[in-house]
């Protein structure tokens, strides 16, 4: 935990700095607004790391590099570090107690290793790549779920110290105390004694919980599409050029992190065609902008997967690099996904397809009925309170759009965790009209114990220890020994474990397990290879 803690400290630094600049270059150094500077700092620097991966790892040197240049430009302009002081001490004594004893639960949970299996599979694996290697060409060829390659992850390797004794991957965890201290800030400051959905989110915490310990692109994705939400809201009818500007920063953010956030890019451009108009002299910057963001993040899928617009593949004939993943197995694992998922589309009839999911094991008995519960009684609560709460016509709006998210999401890869901020967000609405602004601190008294007591538990399950407090667990669950294995010009290394397939934990590059390998040159024929020449990954074609 401490040594989480210090590494926090230096990550924080930089944050606050890059997002220090970012505001006097956008906000002309306005006072407002001032709540999401660790936010556009978080932003602002994985835009850095992505850039420095198309040359080479981020690892310790540019770390340190980063660090004392923030240091510098805090010295030299210290009213942003004393603003965000200001901030945190106009907070009430029990909004601190909460931040406090928030953070020591967080630092507990993050000191434990992560028990997501994405995490064994590709979370650790991508972090690396970005650490040690950088966007290398033609990763995807050998571990598919590589072609995920998240901004998150690459976000994760500037705060990573990349050292044999100092890698955390627990960015999820500095980045979920940044949001609740943004909504203490929020509540307090703009909403207290009002009726206001983002209010009562504390009652929905402890969904949260199992994001912290790994660094997972699902909890930043949602938090972010909150806060997106919240301002298009603000904003539908009456336009703030600064909030705009936030907005679209958060937009791209969440974009980079996971395509699934495109709800966030339309809600950007449905605000941007309303008030066209007012924004018409910075129209030229904001398609510049997007038009950055969005080469950034097909250049990325093209080094990694051989597709600009993967996971689809068009133009995908048009542009086939050497390196380019094969079609056929691009399609097997986008079947794959959809089995796994129950997808619809993965079914041959709609109404049984729709049934299969509906009764899905696990977190997803609550989860898919209850998504379907609030879809069905959020536009009834809206027509029945629209006219005595005057409510805005952006609360339809962003059902609609969520209505059509969630329908395409059945289709393709219904995963509860990709319509949770949809979820969330019809839950506190509805919650906010239903009852009166002077119970949200009952609730929200319920959500925070709720978390705490949830949170204590799965530390303890995780088996969190004394030693803990000063040294965490490893990144890994997978207490293995790595072998080292050739296949043709291929080196690569693996954990050990027969009944292991998808997971390489924190093997050495490259790391793909055997059984994979074995599974896929026998049932297509493919196995991957490196060319030393051009230094990229390429499947090779073994057909007999």
């Amino acid at each position: 935990m401490l040594t989480i803690f210090l590494v926090w400290l230096i990550n924080l630094t930089i944050a606050l700095a890059l997002g220090s600049l970012v505001h006097a270059i956008l906000f002309k150094n306005s006072q407002n607004l001032s709540e999401y500077l660790l936010f556009n700092g978080l932003f602002g620097y994985m835009l850095l790391i992505w850039l420095t991966l198309y040359f080479n790892g981020f690892g310790l040197y540019w770390q340190i590099i980063s660090f004392i240049l923030s240091i510098i430009y805090l010295i030299l302009r210290p009213k942003y570090l004393k603003r965000l002081w200001q901030a945190f001490k106009s907070l009430p004594r029990r909004y601190k107690m909460i931040f406090y004893v928030t953070s020591v639960l967080v630092l507990m949970l993050s000191s434990v290793a992560s028990s997501l299996p994405d995490n064994e599979s590709y979370y650790i694996q991508t972090v690396k790549w970005a650490n040690e290697q950088g966007l290398v060409k033609g990763l995807m060829n050998i571990h598919p779920f590589l072609g995920q390659f998240s901004g998150w992850h690459i976000l994760q390797a500037g705060f990573n110290l990349h050292q044999k004794l100092f890698t955390f991957n627990d960015l999820n965890g500095l980045f979920f105390l940044i949001f609740v201290f943004y909504w203490l800030h929020h509540f307090q400051k703009y909403w207290a004694g009002t009726k206001y959905w983002l209010g009562l989110l504390p009652v929905v915490s402890v969904f949260f919980i199992f994001f912290i310990d790994s660094p997972s692109p699902d909890l930043p994705v949602i938090l972010l599409s909150l806060m997106v939400f919240d301002l298009f809201i603000q904003n539908y009818h009456q336009l703030n050029r600064h909030q705009f500007i936030e907005i679209l920063l958060l937009s791209g953010f969440s974009f980079l992190i996971k395509p699934t956030a495109f709800i966030n890019v339309i809600l950007v451009l449905i605000l941007w065609w309303r008030h066209r108009k007012q924004l018409y002299n910075i129209s030229l910057r904001i398609t510049i902008f997007g038009l950055v963001l969005m080469a950034l993040w097909m250049s990325k899928n093209y080094r990694i997967t051989g597709y600009l617009f993967y996971p689809f593949d068009f133009l995908g004939k048009g542009l086939k690099p050497a390196w380019q993943y094969p079609p056929e197995l691009l399609q097997y694992m986008a079947q794959l996904g959809k089995q796994e998922s129950r997808a619809i589309a993965a079914n041959s009839h709609l109404i049984s397809g729709f049934w299969q999911w509906l009764r899905q094991p696990g977190i997803h008995q609550i989860s898919n009925p209850l998504m379907v519960f609030l879809l069905v009684l959020f536009p009834v609560v809206l027509i029945l309170k629209k006219q005595k709460e005057k409510l805005s016509n952006a609360y339809g709006l962003l059902y609609l759009l969520g209505l059509a998210y969630f329908i395409t999401l059945l289709f393709i890869s219904p995963n509860f965790r990709f319509f949770l901020a949809i979820l969330i967000f019809l839950t506190l609405f509805i919650m906010s009209l239903l009852s009166q602004p002077k119970f949200y601190k009952y609730f929200n008294m319920l959500g925070w114990g709720l978390f705490l007591s949830v949170g204590i538990y799965w530390g303890i399950h995780q088996h969190w220890q004394i030693k803990n407090l000063w040294l965490p667990q490893p990144v890994s669950n997978l207490q293995a020994r790595f072998y080292t294995k050739e296949k043709a010009d291929f080196k690569y290394h693996y954990p050990d474990g027969k009944n292991l397939f998808w997971q390489t934990g924190d093997a050495p590059l490259p790391a793909v397990h055997h059984n994979q390998i074995n599974y896929f040159e026998k049932n297509f024929g493919i196995i991957p290879q490196k060319n030393t020449e051009k230094h990229y990954f390429y499947s090779q074609f073994e057909r007999k």
